[in-house]
């Protein structure tokens, strides 16, 4: 995204193509001495984004101060990066929110799925048409009725009490919470990372996308120098695992691992955890990845050892005709204890490779 920047209304324009580092940039600006007869402080003309109100919402800032510069530079490289309909959003969200500096219009273009685009849609006319075709006007009106509708004081009633803005291109404002909900579903997996120039909340796993991102705000070349000052993992067995060693990149492999589990494995993973206590977030990761060599099994010794028969060829006609000759409990318990099932707070599992030992370690229960 390239900046325009001048001094006086009347003065020439010198253009900056944004990011630029504050040493490319400075330079620059003291070209406009030479050419401008105004001494008024350097300010922002215009941009080449086809976002036709970004200027005035970004002509406060300090061309000439490095964190002002800092922000312009992420701000491009959010524009540079956005389709035409993002673009679109993005304009009309910075009319319908209160802008009152860089941080808010960065905070608007780094959050555009919190807005919602109707195209096309550029007054209340237009507005209370569209809500009416497509059953959000509250009211479903037969197609009789609809040639006499005053379809300006629908839309008018549905903007002020929703808010947004229209634009030349469409309407755009802020989804209702529903919505955001279905459209970005809360993450599991956050970490919040500190720099000595900003803190960041990261939802994991990550994008590519979002991870720039990240370094941009922190400033930092590596992700892997910022602090993790905070932890938020959305599952009971979050307390098992050992924050003190947690690191970005264990982080994101094990949100990767458990956002394709399903419920069950959700449940053998927590279970081997329990039982054996990983001394590091890797050793988690390890478990996480090499989750099929366990399994949640029957919690009822009867159940355990019938299944045991089948397992040995036994149909159900055989197990009929055991059944009050069999002390198929004896069998089950004898079974678990061969295989080294161990009882946890999710159910009962073992190990298929090799059987975890008889004796209980660590206060679990053994069968």
């Amino acid at each position: 995204m390239d900046i325009f920047i001048s001094r006086g209304a009347q003065d020439p324009e010198v253009r900056i193509p944004f990011p630029a580092e504050p040493d490319i940039v400075w330079p620059m600006l003291r070209e406009l001495d030479e050419y401008c007869a105004s001494n008024d402080p350097a300010r922002i003309a215009g941009t080449s984004a086809l976002v036709p109100n970004l200027t005035q919402y970004i002509s406060c800032a300090d061309v000439e101060d490095a964190v002002d510069i800092r922000k312009l530079n992420e701000l491009a490289e959010l524009v540079d990066g956005m389709s035409s309909e993002e673009q679109n959003i993005f304009a009309g969200a910075l009319d319908a929110e209160s802008v009152n500096g860089l941080d808010d219009v960065l905070r608007i273009a780094s959050n555009l799925g919190q807005y919602e685009f109707i195209e096309g849609v550029t007054s209340d006319k237009e507005l209370g048409g569209w809500l009416v075709e497509h059953g959000q006007a509250g009211v479903e009106f037969p197609e009789a009725v609809r040639p006499y509708l005053d379809y300006a004081g629908i839309g008018a009633e549905h903007y002020a009490s929703h808010g947004g803005a229209y634009t030349p291109n469409g309407y755009v404002k802020r989804r209702m919470v529903e919505q955001e909900q279905a459209v970005e579903p809360k993450s599991k997996f956050s970490l919040t990372l500190t720099s000595p120039t900003g803190s960041i909340c990261l939802d994991l796993p990550a994008f590519q996308d979002d991870l720039e991102q990240a370094k941009r705000v922190l400033d930092l070349d590596s992700l892997d120098s910022a602090a993790i000052v905070d932890v938020e993992i959305g599952y009971p067995w979050a307390d098992l695992l050992d924050m003190d060693s947690i690191t970005l990149h264990d982080a994101h492999i094990l949100a990767k691992c458990v956002r394709e589990m399903t419920d069950r494995e959700l449940k053998v993973f927590g279970a081997v955890l329990e039982i054996e206590a990983p001394n590091s977030f890797s050793d988690a990761n390890i478990t996480a990845m090499y989750l099929d060599d366990y399994e949640l099994v029957e919690d009822s010794e009867r159940e355990y050892g019938m299944e045991a028969l089948r397992y040995a060829g036994a149909g159900d006609e055989l197990l009929e005709i055991l059944d009050g000759f069999t002390d198929f409990d004896t069998l089950g318990r004898s079974e678990m204890e061969q295989d080294g099932v161990r009882e946890t707070s999710y159910g009962s599992v073992k190990r298929l490779s090799a059987p975890w030992p008889q004796q209980a370690e660590q206060g679990q229960t053994m069968y």
